[in-house]
């Protein structure tokens, strides 16, 4: 017959082997590629860096980090796929300012992105940039300025899509500066880039990453950056806020979430390989030539607080500005 004391001698043995085995458990985290999506189509500003990222970040936990596209709605769809995903270590969102916009754009969620979404490790921040196409006869943002104002159904917006970050931009400065024009969303970041390369658009707001080689090119002619001061990497373009139009400023970003109840085993492993990738030289200076800064504070409490702090921001913008989630 058992007695009491066995039984509890058990018990005692199953829980030791269970606290032995935690450690281990993080000892063999990752045993296979680690998926990372990315809410967009590819070639925007979020794809490019989190494709640079993941390369480095594999190499320090050994596999692959595989990134997945998955675009729409304005991010909603990539966001809603990896918050109903397993906390398990092996789905992560590339996460933006979308997260903080998707609550006020989108009444109707099936997720709460506060509660179903943890925050991981904010990578970088990144200034948007106004741009159009050099043949647009358009030299300064004065010169887009007064056409949004004289004749504003001749000046097409392209956008990533409503309620996107590249949309939400553009309405920021068009509100600060009280103009109109014609919104065309496009379906991602790249397209409504290209939209202006081909002529079909005049102007687009994308953060500044996904365009840089186009602007030193002389493919996008660049009029402003979306920041309080002039950025080291485009110093000789003007900021919003020096032409007199600070609510126009928006900062972007681009940083890690991952589905609530992340054991913080891989949280912690997950945040080491990516300090260590971003200690290195020749990825950090790739991505400043590309007009990305590094997080001061990448802590996930840090980056947590500041997606809550935008939110209610951008709330804000959208209410002025009218805007409505497809």
């Amino acid at each position: 017959m058992t007695t009491f004391v066995q039984c509890r001698a058990r018990a005692v043995a199953a829980l030791a082997g269970l606290l032995l085995a935690l450690p281990c458990f993080a000892q063999t985290y990752p045993d296979k590629p680690i998926k990372w999506v990315v809410p967009y189509p590819p070639g925007g500003t979020t794809d490019v860096v989190a494709r640079s990222i993941a390369q480095a970040m594999g190499e320090r936990l050994g596999v692959a980090i595989v990134i997945e596209n998955k675009g729409g709605a304005a991010g909603v769809i990539g966001m809603q796929t990896v918050a109903k995903a397993a906390p398990d270590g092996y789905t992560f969102l590339v996460s933006d300012a979308s997260l903080a916009t998707a609550p006020s754009l989108n009444k109707q969620l099936s997720f709460d992105p506060a509660k179903d979404l943890q925050a991981v490790f904010l990578f970088v921040t990144v200034p948007h940039v106004v741009l159009v196409s050099p043949d647009s006869g358009i030299q300064t943002l004065a010169d887009l300025l007064a056409r949004g104002k004289q004749d504003p159904e001749k000046l097409y917006f392209a956008s990533g899509g409503i309620g996107s970050p590249l949309h939400l931009s553009g309405e920021a400065l068009r509100t600060s500066a009280g103009i109109k024009w014609v919104h065309v969303p496009y379906k991602g970041g790249g397209p409504a880039i290209l939209a202006v390369m081909s002529g079909d658009a005049q102007i687009v707001t994308p953060s500044l990453p996904s365009v840089m080689g186009h602007i030193q090119s002389g493919k996008l002619k660049a009029l402003a950056v979306t920041s309080s001061v002039r950025l080291g990497s485009l110093p000789n373009i003007p900021s919003v806020a020096e032409l007199g139009y600070p609510g126009a400023a928006a900062m972007g970003w681009i940083g890690l979430h991952a589905p609530t109840g992340l054991p913080v085993e891989i949280l912690q492993r997950t945040q080491g390989a990516a300090k260590l990738a971003l200690s290195d030289s020749v990825l950090t200076k790739r991505l400043q030539e590309q007009g990305s800064d590094l997080a001061v504070d990448a802590s996930a409490s840090a980056y947590a607080l500041f997606v809550t702090n935008e939110a209610k921001r951008w709330e804000q913008i959208v209410k002025a500005a009218g805007i409505q989630a497809e």
